[in-house]
């Protein structure tokens, strides 16, 4: 069978699958976000998110959207750079430790509740969308990145650090999804995956787990 072939059998296939029920499995997440203390973890990584803005040349009045922020490394680093920020995630524990770093280094920033898959946000709000390892666990994968090209203004940045496929965290969700696979969610490493996100109609494709 020719690799065209193949994967366009593979697609038949994940057409003819159930569909998930995406709400439950949010539902899901959402509790096992809040269950653990996840901050102390988000913290060793809080070096990325300065790389991100380093890497997106944020710059001073800028509006900056942080989607699923967690405890708010690209917040903080952000804010560093005298954006205007507002952070965002659906575990209220998790804004909270964002909140209190930001007071801790004197930070005015917005923090608030939102999901990633419906942003309060009116079109054409921020300069700049970012997440690190955030929004690349919605369920929906392709409703959160139309949110996130809806509220970012024509000709702004989205910038996302995500684990990739082939690195560590990458094989490690593949041995998972062998196991306990949500059925019919697509991988969160496909956000990281180079044609993925380089597709007209990124991220709209993928095998699930």
């Amino acid at each position: 069978m020719s690799t065209a072939s193949a994967l366009a059998a593979r697609r038949a296939r994940h057409l003819d699958a159930p569909k998930p029920d995406l709400a439950a499995v949010k539902t899901r997440q959402q509790a096992a976000w809040s269950s653990g203390d996840y901050a102390i973890v988000g913290s060793t990584l809080q070096i990325v998110g300065e790389q991100l803005c380093e890497a997106l040349d944020l710059r001073s009045g800028q509006k900056v959207l942080d989607v699923a922020a967690g405890n708010g490394n690209v917040t903080l680093a952000a804010a560093r750079r005298w954006c205007e920020v507002t952070s965002t995630d659906y575990v209220p524990a998790l804004l909270d430790r964002g909140r209190a770093r930001a007071a801790a280094d004197g930070f005015d920033i917005v923090f608030k509740e939102a999901d990633a898959e419906a942003l309060p946000f009116a079109d054409n709000t921020f300069d700049a969308v970012v997440s690190t390892f955030g929004v690349m666990f919605t369920p929906d994968q392709e409703r959160a990145a139309a949110e996130m090209i809806r509220v970012c203004k024509p000709g702004g940045k989205i910038g996302l650090a995500n684990w990739t496929p082939e690195g560590f965290i990458g094989q490690l969700f593949k041995t998972i999804g062998r196991h306990v696979p949500p059925p019919g969610v697509k991988s969160p490493a496909l956000w990281g995956a180079r044609p993925y996100h380089g597709s007209v109609q990124w991220p709209c494709f993928g095998d699930p787990f």
